[in-house]
């Protein structure tokens, strides 16, 4: 019994520290982009976090990018560059900010890849404020947090 009780706690601690993640249709492009949602864990309160009554959101790319990779916040252009980041990169350099305290809709992010042509579009969850968009073999994979990864 103690360790089928020790085997259940086991699994709810992993379960609450992995992302919750769901595969979503892109709006308006062809294919599938993962979405993950990071939840704030007691031992994230050492991290930096998202002031969450900013009505603003932070893009961050990170690793494995050689590209120039085009940002649209609403159809409207907000961020295009090339971007050289490599998997062990921990840089969060490459990142654009939107306000959206005077859009009346949910805003809707598309990331472009001009490289591999391939894109994705999804509508903003408000609750977080920080999103990192990162590419694994061409899928695109995009995770809500509200958790700074790097100070």
């Amino acid at each position: 019994m103690r360790n089928k009780f020790f085997g259940i706690i086991i699994i709810i601690i992993f379960v609450a520290c992995k992302p919750q993640e769901r595969t979503a249709k892109s709006r308006s492009c062809s294919g599938e982009v993962t979405i993950q949602y990071d939840k704030v864990q007691q031992s994230d309160k050492s991290k930096l976090i998202a002031n969450k009554s900013l009505n603003s959101f932070t893009v961050y790319f990170l690793s494995n990018y050689r590209d120039t990779i085009q940002g649209y916040v609403n159809d409207k252009k907000k961020f295009e560059k090339f971007v050289d980041l490599d998997d062990n990169s921990d840089s969060m350099k490459e990142k654009f900010i939107y306000d959206y305290s005077q859009d009346k809709e949910i805003p809707a992010l598309k990331i472009i890849s001009k490289t591999t042509k391939n894109c994705f579009d999804i509508l903003i969850d408000k609750k977080y404020k920080i999103i990192y968009v990162f590419k694994n073999n061409d899928k695109w994979i995009v995770r809500f947090s509200n958790i700074y990864y790097v100070n």
